[in-house]
């Protein structure tokens, strides 16, 4: 709603000297007051949209919660704010999900690479565990 400020900006009337001059202010003051006579009735208008229960309920909860809640944006974000919700859970099950399958994964691979490398480590340690032996071993004692 717009403020009643622009009353007060009218312009100060010069001095009248004339029949002319005095027409041309009486025209000029007829369209002011038109205007004015405009924007008092949107005024009203907009005093009687606003005190309708409906619209103190809507402005009731806009103030409460410092948004400004328009009743078709209300449902529309209300609507994408919870699919929004069923969508991150969604998103947060499948995420532990493919999360546990990536760790049994890696483990996996992690596990094969272990192995392998253990098969390496154990002949070696089995080839320095047969040099001893054979060092240690003295023909004919």
């Amino acid at each position: 709603m717009q403020s009643s400020k622009t009353f007060f900006k009218m312009k100060t009337m010069k001095k009248i000297e004339n029949l002319e001059q005095l027409r041309v202010e009486i025209t000029r003051l007829k369209v002011v007051a038109k205007q004015q006579e405009a924007q008092l009735k949107n005024d009203v208008k907009e005093i009687r949209e606003d005190l309708k229960p409906e619209n103190i309920l809507w402005n009731a909860i806009s103030s409460w919660t410092g948004i400004k809640v328009n009743r078709n944006e209300f449902f529309k974000d209300g609507i994408a704010y919870g699919l929004s919700l069923i969508v991150q859970r969604f998103i947060l099950k499948t995420e532990k999900k493919v999360e546990e399958k990536a760790y049994d994964f890696v483990d996996g691979i992690f596990d094969r690479v272990k192995n392998v490398v253990n098969r390496f480590t154990n002949h070696e340690a089995k080839r320095e565990q047969r040099k001893s032996e054979k060092e240690d071993f003295i023909p004919g004692e």
